[in-house]
């Protein structure tokens, strides 16, 4: 029992570090002049070869074909996730854009009480509903950030990136038990990247966006490398390490924290102060507290590293 607890504590700094790393992602986007989709791409196009080289120092590769399934469904969802969520802040404030987007904690566990590994209660029952109430609440504000079609695109961009997270956790589960978690980011990442470059490109001939462009100074190299660095490495890869441990529902629930600091940052950063909207401190704590509802009883009898 004693050799689990630092191993326990291991995993809980990694949630930490990685609630950290995603909060700040929303500052750098804002803080860019780029085109969020064209960040998302060089945010993952930036770390993607740090992992490479983490997992080929450390001597981790592994074939290709090792969990290939499950990486390249993680890959194309944590595509879908960057792009659809960071093209969202265009139409919706910080706030209600992240608290949206993190509505996935309770998909995930009503997927898992599907597959049986949880069991459904009236307290998780209360939590699903007081979740949807408080998103109701935020949906309801965005209609008032812009003209009823952009904060419908807002809304819709915002809750697409959730439902896609929830392959990406569900693949990267699967694929985490196979490969070590530098092998398996290094490999979603570039997937992921792949799939905007494509996307940008498409739609670049299309005419319906600029498509793939590098950035355009030093400045947006430098915002381009912060979001490599801290929600990426520093974000997604550690939360990615915790899912060798513990159940989806709980990482997936470890991003709740942006929820309640990414909004904080954009507000208090100078040249920025984007406040809430009033319906924000409503809405947002009632979707954290019917999330974190669902979690704790989701949770509470399921151990580290239980498969």
């Amino acid at each position: 029992m004693q050799s689990s607890i630092p191993q326990r504590a291991a995993v809980w700094w990694l949630l930490g570090i990685g609630i950290f790393g995603v909060s700040t992602a929303t500052l750098w986007i804002r803080l860019s002049e780029s085109d969020e989709v064209n960040l998302a791409f060089r945010r993952l196009l930036l770390a993607a070869p740090v992992l490479w080289w983490f997992a080929w120092k450390s001597g981790q590769q592994q074939p290709l074909a090792t969990a290939s399934r499950a990486v390249s469904i993680a890959g194309v969802c944590l595509a879908l996730h960057f792009g659809a969520w960071m093209a969202s802040l265009k139409f919706l404030s910080v706030a209600t854009s992240v608290v949206l987007v993190y509505v996935h904690p309770v998909i995930v566990y009503s997927i898992e009480v599907m597959r049986r590994p949880a069991s459904a209660d009236r307290w998780r029952l209360a939590g699903v509903v007081v979740t949807l109430f408080g998103t109701g609440i935020l949906a309801k504000a965005a209609s008032a950030e812009g003209t009823g079609v952009e904060s419908m695109v807002g809304i819709t961009l915002a809750l697409v990136g959730s439902v896609a997270f929830v392959g990406y956790i569900f693949a990267g589960r699967s694929a985490t038990r196979q490969l070590s978690t530098a092998v398996y980011t290094s490999r979603t990442y570039s997937i992921a990247a792949l799939v905007l470059a494509v996307y940008l490109l498409i739609s670049g001939a299309s005419g319906t966006s600029a498509g793939l462009l590098l950035p355009e100074n030093g400045q947006e190299w430098w915002l381009a490398a912060m979001l490599a660095l801290f929600p990426t490495l520093l974000g997604h890869t550690p939360l990615n390490a915790a899912l060798k441990h513990l159940p989806p529902s709980v990482v997936s629930t470890a991003f709740l924290g942006e929820v309640a600091v990414a909004p904080m940052i954009v507000w208090i950063y100078p040249g920025l102060r984007e406040a809430p909207p009033e319906e924000f401190w409503s809405g947002g704590p009632l979707v954290v507290l019917g999330i974190l509802t669902v979690v704790w009883r989701g949770s509470r009898d399921r151990s580290i590293d239980q498969k």
